[in-house]
């Protein structure tokens, strides 16, 4: 796959731009994106939210047993009325020892009580956040199935591995941060301010004065977590890309015995990843200790005026002891809901990863009403003065015109950078042209849908690409209700039958990674069964038989001469002797096709590919030496 990309200027690859910071309103737009995946899950949500109402009202319950013991069972103020009356209907007598055992009993039930709530909201928030969270993967896997392989070469595959299984966890963050955090919030401060207020106004705004302080100070760090955070995934994301990289290429390694400086690579990677770590690490502890010292120093004035008032007998001690638990309760919220704008800067690093690849454009998509590819499927391929690059200002193919006939092999020769690959990558719909057209049996490509298209055509590339499957799943991975018989069927007519009934368990023999058990031939060949077994009237070869000894290309090609009857082929060629028997040989220099023939034809014209083949065959005895 990766070939098909080679006639792209390697100079003009560049990452993607940097995204700006950006304002909160157009933060919220973007979050709000990923909002969907949480309302898809609105039963958990609407759960979420009632239990977390619970756990508010239980809160501010919590410390009432204390003023209970505390003014009712050891001070001096009696009792409330409405509290002898619920002891008169128990039949239980009011009393100093009864108030005690009363206040334990009560603080007893509030806790198993919360307990089960925090069980109740701990359970719905992992089911919940679990369920988003892999929705939201599921979607960026079939995102990232789906985008250009341009996109792809832009960026490694440890770093898409990175944003799928790291970034993703963003919605998690999201969803609390936008949805259920400030609910929380909100019901604990509004229960908590009416009951702080009811107790004692003055030592109420008192515990909200330190709201602005906490509100700036989260203003402060929140944009420095954010690219705290953003540093620190771009870290662990070169970590894994290097791991996935040299895990990959292990044999290379051992060759060249770079273990030791992998190892060196690798450390200072991760040392790098740590550091920001750290720094990150750093500046949150550096942010709970302001906000702890903004809470501190609240607590402390709201203590000392309480105590004046308590000691002057405005009163009792026991609703102070109530009240400094509220105000402790009451800005921890208010720390909380501020708290929120930092907690979505940390993610939103993450976030833009994630919408990096949601919103791109870099993908061929069914155009509004495309329909199936019509049949009769005969493999009419044509190319009408059609025009590509991969940027804009810098084409690649130049109004390039040609014809395929049903049946026919056309070769695509011409030096390295001339567009063969890119004219194959065409055809497959892997990109569509600037301008002019290529139709399939007389419709136009991007008029169909991608998959009839799609259907309708197979590829032998030069790398074969195996997945860790059985053989008989590699073979039928483009027919995979394909029956067994029909499966080895397809082998036998890529000599591909004898070597893997030699394998430990034949057809059901798990391949290891890229095919790594069997030989480079016996790979091919595989990948000429599973081409056989789709039966597409449109075939590509990417120079399959690139990098073989010559008995081995020998018996390949025998296979490919099967793959290829009565199939429409384009043949990507760099070793002449592998085109000579080909319908039309189409030359390409610098984007254009400059010479069009036979073989035979073609070297008599005495043309850019006579050229080419005295450059590969210079010693040759004559003009049909191979």
């Amino acid at each position: 796959m990766e070939k098909l990309l080679a006639d792209r200027p390697r100079g003009a690859l560049r990452p993607a731009p940097e995204r700006p910071d950006s304002p909160p309103a157009g933060s919220i737009r973007r979050f709000g994106k990923l909002l969907r995946y949480a309302f898809r899950e609105w039963r958990w949500i609407v759960a979420i939210v009632v239990l977390t109402a619970l756990a508010a009202v239980m809160t501010a319950v919590s410390p009432w047993p204390m003023k209970l013991l505390v003014d009712y069972a050891l001070g001096t103020t009696a009792a409330p009325p409405a509290l002898e009356a619920i002891l008169g209907k128990l039949g239980v007598e009011s009393g100093r020892g009864t108030l005690v055992v009363l206040a334990a009993l009560t603080s007893l039930a509030i806790f198993a009580i919360n307990s089960l709530l925090g069980m109740g909201l701990n359970l719905s928030w992992n089911v919940c956040g679990q369920r988003m969270v892999y929705s939201l993967a599921a979607d960026l896997f079939a995102r990232l199935q789906r985008l250009s392989l341009l996109f792809h070469r832009r960026r490694t595959v440890g770093d898409s591995l990175s944003r799928l299984t790291g970034d993703t966890w963003c919605i998690y963050s999201v969803t609390d941060g936008l949805l259920v955090a400030p609910i929380q919030q909100a019901i604990t401060l509004a229960v908590m301010i009416t009951i702080g207020f009811a107790l004692d106004p003055v030592l109420a705004w008192l515990a909200l004065a330190v709201a602005p302080l906490l509100a700036l100070s989260s203003r402060y760090f929140g944009k420095r977590l954010k690219v705290r955070a953003k540093l620190g995934r771009e870290a662990q994301s070169r970590l894994m890309s290097f791991v996935h990289q040299t895990l990959r290429s292990l044999p290379l390694v051992k060759t060249f015995g770079t273990e030791l400086r992998n190892s060196r690579s690798y450390a200072r990677l991760a040392g790098e990843a740590v550091h920001l770590a750290q720094r990150g690490t750093l500046l949150g502890s550096a942010y709970g200790l302001v906000n702890g010292l903004i809470t501190t120093a609240g607590v402390a004035l709201v203590l000392y005026v309480g105590s004046s008032r308590v000691l002057s007998g405005a009163i009792p001690l026991g609703t102070l002891l109530v009240f400094l638990s509220y105000v402790r309760r009451m800005e921890t919220a208010s720390g909380a809901m501020f708290k929120i704008y930092t907690k979505l800067k940390a993610v939103e690093a993450s976030v833009d990863r994630i919408l990096e690849v949601m919103d791109s454009d870099e993908l061929v998509r069914d155009a509004p009403g495309a329909g199936p590819l019509p049949g009769p499927h005969r493999g009419h391929v044509r190319f009408e003065d059609v025009t590509f690059g991969y940027e804009a200002g810098q084409p690649v193919l130049h109004n390039v015109c040609f014809e395929a006939l049903p049946g026919q092999t056309i070769a695509l020769v011409g030096p390295t950078g001339a567009g063969k690959s890119t004219v194959a990558s065409l055809i497959a719909r892997f990109f569509d042209p600037w301008t002019g057209r290529i139709t399939f049996d007389g419709a136009d490509a991007r008029e169909v849908t991608l998959s009839s298209l799609r259907a309708q055509t197979s590829v032998v590339f030069q790398d074969a690409f195996l997945l860790p499957l059985t053989v008989a799943e590699n073979i039928a991975y483009g027919r995979p209700l394909a029956s067994r018989d029909e499966i080895v069927e397809a082998a036998a007519a890529a000599q591909s039958d004898d070597f893997i009934r030699r394998l430990p368990q034949g057809y059901d023999t798990v391949l290891g990674e890229g095919g790594v058990n069997l030989s480079g031939g016996e790979r091919q060949r595989l990948t000429i069964a599973r081409a056989l077994l789709k039966n597409a009237p449109v075939l590509i070869l990417d120079e399959p038989t690139s990098g073989l000894d010559a008995e081995t290309e020998a018996a390949l090609v025998r296979a490919l001469q099967r793959l290829t009857a009565g199939r429409t082929t384009f043949v990507i060629a760099h070793r002449l002797s592998t085109v000579r028997n080909a319908d039309c040989i189409l030359v390409l220099e610098d984007g254009r096709i400059v010479e069009s023939g036979s073989h035979d034809a073609l070297l008599e014209r005495g043309g850019v590919y006579h050229r080419l083949y005295r450059s590969q065959f210079a010693g040759a005895a004559g003009p049909g030496a191979p």
